[in-house]
């Protein structure tokens, strides 16, 4: 396997536009237990934070065939636009992973951005970690749709 290293930070982006309010999106990013609900396949992850720069933040995943806890911090949060987290990763795909969730007027409805980069991930690791981690942000950013339209 190689360990070629090109740049020390690599990620990818995904977005999606919901038919809402900023404001109206922001609760589902703001509060742990709305955030669990389209993070990953719900009822499989649980998550807890405050929406606050600094908070400490966990993530538990099980779906009876996989579980891992993954922890970090909330790195930054600017109520109704930003928010961003820290995870210590399994190693997997580097030691940390950042993820920014972005939230944009379109018109009247809502862009949801969400960047996830990467530390320190080797070349030949890209192109997995895409493959891992993309059809999952696609597959979140609907449930996110869903669960924002479905609590008017």
């Amino acid at each position: 396997m190689s360990t070629e290293r090109a740049e020390p930070v690599w990620g990818f982006a995904r977005s999606l536009v919901i038919k809402a309010a900023i404001a109206e999106v922001w609760e589902h990013l703001a509060d742990p237990a709305r955030l669990s609900r389209w993070w990953c396949p719900p009822p499989t992850v649980q998550i807890d934070f405050e929406p606050r720069a600094g908070s400490h933040y966990e993530e538990r995943y099980n779906d009876d065939s996989y579980d891992y806890v993954l922890t970090g911090e909330i790195t930054a949060v600017d109520e109704l636009r930003h928010l961003v987290i820290r995870r210590r990763t399994n190693g997997r795909f580097g030691p940390t992973d950042r993820i920014e969730i972005v939230l944009e007027p379109h018109g009247r409805d809502t862009k949801v951005s969400i960047t996830h980069t990467f530390a320190d991930i080797p070349v030949d690791r890209r192109g997995e970690a895409r493959d891992f981690f993309s059809d999952g942000w696609d597959f979140s950013l609907e449930l996110l749709r869903r669960n924002v339209l479905k609590s008017r």
